[in-house]
């Protein structure tokens, strides 16, 4: 698969997802497009977590809960489209992350640390915030997402498409959409 793309916008018209589409329109090729929003992203609880434990224990991958960590690791380069929500990311996309960075799938550990089993060079996280993004409050989101790609998958170009403050009166959203996505073409 050439590229996945992550979609975690939850709304119609979303201004996030308005930037996700510029950006794959200005860089083409195949693209898969998972809709968080529209399929059942389960979450890892008590009951979960001992069947992930056990497929890793014994390198059996055969259930569900890993079809979108075996999908992440084929992809040769990942979108992720989310707004900041609270200055996080949306609930769904943390469960799909945690389903994503499974040990034996996506990552393993090695006498050296971690080791990528991806095979994706480049990672584009595309977001928009209504309001102004304090200092800092990138680590909630796309720092959460930086460091999976960075310490887990080794993807050697990790990088943000970001326009916040979209909701303030003085704002023109349609140039600040347009600044963002001109930003990440550099």
């Amino acid at each position: 698969m050439a590229m996945l793309f992550v979609n975690a916008c939850m709304r119609e018209g979303s201004r996030t997802e308005r930037i996700a589409r510029q950006w794959l329109e200005r860089h083409g090729g195949a693209v898969e497009e998972l809709r968080l929003g529209q399929l059942a992203v389960p979450t890892l609880d008590a009951n979960s977590i001992v069947q992930y434990e056990q497929a890793v224990a014994s390198a059996k991958y055969e259930h569900p809960m890993f079809d979108f960590a075996k999908q992440f690791a084929t992809a040769e380069e990942v979108l992720i489209a989310a707004p900041v929500w609270n200055n996080g990311i949306p609930a769904k996309l943390h469960a799909y992350l945690e389903l994503v960075c499974s040990q034996g799938i996506t990552f393993d550990i090695g006498q050296d640390g971690y080791m990528s089993l991806c095979r994706a060079k480049r990672l584009t996280f595309v977001t928009t915030a209504g309001g102004p993004m304090p200092e800092g409050a990138d680590e909630h989101a796309f720092g959460y997402v930086r460091t999976l790609a960075t310490v887990f998958w080794h993807i050697p170009d990790v990088r943000c498409v970001f326009a916040d403050s979209l909701d303030q009166p003085d704002t023109d959203v349609d140039q600040a959409l347009a600044m963002a996505i001109e930003n990440a073409a550099r």
